[in-house]
């Protein structure tokens, strides 16, 4: 299954700009009398040029010493104290100092709502942050002890809370926001693997479509987010379609050339057997190896054998045939004894059992040891009604050994050299079955045995 990128370190590049708008004039609007005005004091204002100057320079932790000193001395509920901590927000950021940047910045958020310190943009923006801050320190904690988990839990529930903020009160928003949405939504969904959420799933997949429609191209990581929720959720008809497009997009990926296999394979191995369906997906599957391997993917030896074992599935003999046979000559397919009776065997299929024997000749003389081969000949033969090669062959496989069922290669040598009246060769063999205990073995050797009297008792009668 194809997984969406799983976001870390998601702050590096976030580079909260908050300078400008921090040391820049204030502007005050109306409020209530009792709540605090939307202005920096003197105090503070006497510091901001100190604290320009320490954060330009990168002075980091210089910065934030004044700032905790003034901090503490600001009133809580005041416009200073969330100046402050916006600045505070950038230089830990700046130093990925995550995990301390979420007290301030919920502090801003929340000064921010509730006395209307700050415009709806600059709002729903931290609000995105914050959730990205809670899904970064979720991502930290690897631990498994019960404390571990509770944190973690709490973290991505806050961080879904956050995002859920920004995209329900954000007519405009973003691509970049709605991927980490999409993905940090998924990653909750499927984190327990026994129990997907699927409420939760669906959401992720609605925020990833809604991404698609944000430009003409849209972005690759939007169609890889809609189909891990579609396989996860098991829909493989859907997840095939979007990995049509997403070949299409990038032709050049073996892992969605892979994807796109493998679930038309799966697709046919869920219709019932016999199917329009399952012969159509198999089709699929087929075109889709074609089609890769034009570009060079998907050309391994089992890649080459998978379109073969394909086609003799659906009973497209013929087809097989010829890849198997261009296969097993440039090294395509594997040169292997049970390659070799793939293709006798599809041969068998088309009727043409002399091409058969030859494609178990050819095997034979490669693995000479193996009587395998020389039986299946044989029961070619005695198909053919070639008793004389079928006996031949039979008793080349009884030479050579290395047989499945040996009791029942006796039983076919003795029953052939019966019909070909070699009742002497045959008595020895039906007797070495009937030691072995093949099934109805003493009732072939008893009827040899009786043709020789016959034999014995005619000749007999002719002195």
């Amino acid at each position: 299954m194809i997984r969406p990128f799983k976001t870390t370190r998601v702050l590096c590049a976030a580079g909260l700009v908050l300078t400008s708008a921090v040391f820049g004039p204030t502007i005050v609007s109306a409020q209530a009398d009792d709540a605090p005005k939307k202005e920096i004091s003197d105090s503070v204002s006497e510091n901001l040029q100190k604290i320009q100057e320490l954060t330009e320079a990168k002075q980091g932790d210089e910065t934030l010493n004044l700032l905790n000193t003034q901090l503490a001395t600001a009133k809580p509920e005041s416009y200073d104290t969330m100046v402050l901590k916006q600045i505070k927000i950038q230089v830990l950021l700046t130093q990925e100092r995550y995990a301390e940047a979420i007290d301030p910045m919920e502090d801003v958020l929340r000064l921010g709502r509730a006395y209307d310190f700050m415009d709806q943009n600059r709002f729903l923006e931290f609000n995105q942050i914050l959730s990205q801050l809670y899904f970064q320190e979720a991502t930290e904690i690897k631990g498994t002890t019960p404390a571990d988990v509770r944190k973690r839990t709490e973290y991505l529930q806050k961080a879904y809370q956050a995002i859920k903020v920004y995209l329900a009160e954000n007519e405009s928003p973003t691509e970049d926001s709605l991927s980490y949405a999409a993905t940090m939504i998924y990653t909750q969904a499927t984190m327990d693997e026994s129990n997907t959420d699927t409420d939760m799933l669906n959401e992720a997949r609605d925020i990833a479509e809604r991404g698609l429609l944000m430009s003409a191209k849209p972005r690759e990581s939007f169609y890889v987010l809609i189909l891990a929720a579609l396989q996860q959720d098991e829909k493989n008809a859907e997840a095939a379609e979007v990995l049509e497009l997403l070949v299409r997009q990038k032709p050049t990926s073996k892992q969605y050339w892979q994807q796109l296999q493998a679930t038309y394979l799966n697709l046919a191995n869920d219709a019932p057997e016999g199917s329009r369906e399952n012969l159509e997906w198999n089709i699929r599957t087929v075109y889709t190896i074609d089609r890769a391997q034009k570009l060079g993917i998907l050309d391994e030896p089992r890649d080459h054998f998978n379109r073969v074992g394909i086609l003799m599935n659906i009973q497209q003999f013929d087809q097989a045939i010829g890849f198997l046979v261009q296969g097993l000559k440039d090294g395509k397919i594997e040169d292997t004894q049970q390659n070799w009776e793939y293709l006798a065997s599809s041969y068998q299929q088309v009727n043409k059992e002399l091409a058969a024997i030859d494609a178990l000749n050819t095997a034979a003389g490669k693995w000479p040891d193996q009587g395998e081969l020389d039986f299946r000949i044989a029961n070619i033969y005695y198909i053919l009604d070639k008793l004389e090669d079928a006996y031949k062959a039979g008793n080349a496989a009884l030479d050579k050994g290395n047989l499945k069922n040996r009791p029942a290669v006796l039983m076919f040598v003795a029953y052939m050299g019966y019909e070909l009246k070699k009742y002497e060769d045959a008595l020895v063999l039906a007797k070495e079955a009937v030691d072995a205990g093949a099934d109805r073995a003493e009732g072939l050797y008893n009827a040899i045995e009786g043709a020789i009297e016959e034999r014995q008792a005619a000749l007999e009668a002719t002195i």
